[in-house]
């Protein structure tokens, strides 16, 4: 009989060897090509997967985190916006050394950033009229306060810069004296021989300060003419106010607490 002819390029399957058996030759784990997989033990995740996934994890709670700082803006603690400093510092225990509050003035300015405010406020006592032959000036005691409530960015850093003063020529060293329990830092600020004392607060968002200082008046009265005759009796003595400067400012915070 004549065979059927065979077809160009047909070629016909290998034959399937099976693979050797035993302890020399281990069983290959296929994969789903059919190409054999890395022999030995199975693959474990690398630690550092784990301590990168930590990361990633970490840094996006800090990144919500910042992102609610930002849209609700940091806290005030409570400090709100003075319309009238002068109303809202009592400053009772310093009339009581100084004399009572007059000739109060004081203005606000508010925008989206911070909050000022200021008040200038004469200290003075009652005093009986002068005497037809006096001519000496009159000197009196007064206080500023300004008020600064930072809304959006940490005004710890300028605080800190805005004591540190270049040197001025004659006017002296500067002297800061910190002031505990008094906000988050708290400062009397003077110079050597100057009863000109100032109390600088930090407390959050909020920067505080209240000075102390007199003024002469001299009355249309010219100094320099040499008829012109001084009167002790007018000068104010700024010494020793530190207390009553500090209880007045804690008094001052509280209420703009509560604003």
């Amino acid at each position: 009989m004549i065979s059927e002819p065979e077809l160009e390029g047909e070629l016909s399957a290998p034959a399937t060897v099976p693979a050797p058996r035993g302890p020399e030759h281990p069983a290959e784990t296929m994969g789903a090509e059919g190409s054999p997989l890395i022999p030995g033990p199975p693959l474990r995740r690398r630690p550092w997967v784990w301590g990168l996934t930590g990361v990633l994890v970490t840094s996006a709670v800090w990144a919500g985190a910042l992102w609610a700082y930002d849209r609700a803006g940091p806290d005030l603690q409570g400090y709100g916006v003075s319309r009238n400093l002068c109303l809202d510092a009592d400053l009772a225990a310093l009339s009581a050394v100084l004399g009572k509050k007059r000739d109060p003035f004081a203005a606000v300015g508010e925008d989206k950033a911070l909050d000022q405010a200021v008040c200038t406020v004469n200290l003075a006592p009652e005093r009986p009229p002068r005497s037809e032959g006096h001519r000496g000036p009159t000197v009196r005691a007064y206080a500023e306060i300004t008020y600064t409530l930072h809304k959006k960015t940490d005004p710890g850093p300028q605080f800190d810069a805005s004591l540190i003063e270049p040197a001025d020529q004659g006017a002296g060293e500067q002297i800061l004296k910190l002031v505990p329990e008094v906000g988050e830092r708290a400062y009397l600020v003077s110079r050597p021989g100057d009863e000109s004392p100032s109390l600088e607060v930090l407390d959050g968002q909020a920067v505080l300060s209240l000075s102390v200082g007199q003024v002469t008046e001299y009355n249309d009265v010219d100094p320099l003419n040499p008829g012109f005759e001084s009167d002790d009796r007018g000068i104010v003595h700024l010494g020793g106010l530190e207390p009553a400067m500090v209880e007045d400012m804690l008094a001052l915070m509280d209420e703009l607490k509560k604003k």
